[in-house]
């Protein structure tokens, strides 16, 4: 067995046992990033196209469905609450891995899904992770029913009232530094938390048939706002094109090289949407800054310390290859093979087996430690480096606007 099928086989065992003795967070049991159902995610794309012999995903997803109460408490945020198993079994259903009849079982979620999107639409929190935008990417499912579409086209609109024309373009104030949606809001060019994020799912909204003069203005007029901040860099420099956040703290061309924020982030927005509304000038600065970005290939140039797929190797790794089956542009291989070895190289278990996952940078506070979750550990890790054995996209990336 080679190195990476070990690892790979390391990470599915591992995560065979955790959710078998449910031994994670109860405070987690319902979320898709950093709880079980995104270990789900990582065992069902093991087992349909590592180890077809693996046998162990669907009676856990039983198990722990059978334990979860989606009627219980209000939080549906995509990263931590209810939509983020619902988003698993529809995406297990849409691509086959299990079969299940999701208008039936979904119907009263969606309609208290749409009664949280509005809720937090109304505190203002367009957030993709813990607001609105993650609840309608869900949402976009289902554009069959009538309230769906309502709901989608009072996001566009609010969102719309929420955004600010300037002299560079339409401004996307959803960002918030603080703990709740409150203050001071500002514009952050993320997936994660902000504008990225709203204009692909804008993009996904127009697609659909909804709103779409308003998609389409939104768009575009953001999408000149983004452009117009780009950073003139000095000769032979390696810093961002794009500034993360523009709270006036980090306006400057730090930003690291993640998924969550900065220069990949804009360019997977710009590709996404200059597909969709055939803008080809779009399309061409996504290439660019994706090309300009294979030149930050140390961690350091990257502003990188571990492999996750938040801000880590992996998930550099993802986005490279996202744009290698796009393109085929021998570039982007050549920087995802680097950035999958990279990752290979920073995987380290817990070597007396006492703690799950594999050992990522958690934060001042804890510094170095295991993680087997989707966002910052072993299961997105592990998806990351599935991936690189194929010889076509996998859907999994779904859930992070990569697809």
């Amino acid at each position: 067995m080679d190195n990476t099928a070990s690892q790979l086989a390391h990470m599915y065992n591992d995560l065979v046992s955790l959710l078998d003795k449910a031994e994670y967070d109860p405070g987690q049991s319902n979320s898709l990033f950093k709880g079980p159902w995104g270990a789900l995610l990582f065992m069902f794309y093991y087992e349909q196209y590592v180890d077809d012999k693996a046998d162990n995903a669907a009676a856990l997803l039983e198990k722990i469905y059978a334990g979860y109460s989606p009627e219980e408490g209000l939080n549906y945020s995509f990263c931590s609450g209810h939509t983020g198993p619902f988003w698993l079994l529809d995406h297990l259903n849409r691509h086959q891995f299990v079969e299940m009849d999701m208008d039936y079982l979904a119907s009263d979620f969606i309609t208290a899904t749409i009664a949280q999107s509005a809720y937090h639409i109304e505190c203002k929190n367009f957030d993709f992770l813990h607001g609105s935008i993650g609840m309608c990417n869900f949402l976009l499912g289902f554009t069959g029913r009538a309230d769906v579409k309502a709901h989608l086209e009072y996001f566009v609109t609010t969102l719309f009232a929420a955004s600010k024309m300037t002299d560079k373009g339409r401004s996307l104030p959803i960002f918030y530094t603080h703990e709740e949606p409150a203050g001071e809001f500002v514009d952050a060019f993320s997936l994660a938390h902000g504008s990225c994020s709203a204009l692909i799912l804008l993009a996904k909204i127009y697609q659909a048939g909804i709103a779409t003069a308003m998609c389409q203005q939104l768009i575009t007029e953001s999408i000149s706002f983004i452009l117009q901040h780009k950073i003139e860099r000095a000769p032979d420099s390696l810093a961002a094109l794009y500034p993360a956040i523009l709270d006036g703290n980090y306006a400057g061309a730090n930003s690291r090289l993640s998924w969550c924020y900065g220069d990949l982030n804009v360019a997977i927005c710009l590709w996404q949407c200059g597909k969709v509304l055939s803008e080809k000038s779009w399309m061409e600065e996504a290439l660019a800054i994706m090309h300009y970005n294979t030149a930050r290939i140390t961690d350091e140039a990257a502003g990188i310390v571990d492999n996750c797929i938040c801000h880590g190797a992996g998930g550099i790794a993802a986005f490279y290859r996202k744009f290698w089956f796009e393109t085929k542009d021998p570039a982007f291989y050549t920087c995802a093979e680097y950035w999958h070895n990279r990752t290979m190289e920073k995987i380290s278990f817990s070597e007396d087996g006492s703690k799950h996952g594999i050992k990522v940078w958690q934060g001042k506070d804890k510094q170095w430690d295991y993680s087997w979750d989707l966002l910052d550990g072993g299961s997105g890790v592990g998806l990351s480096i599935l991936s690189h054995l194929q010889d076509q996209p996998l859907a999994w990336d779904e859930c992070f606007l990569l697809s």
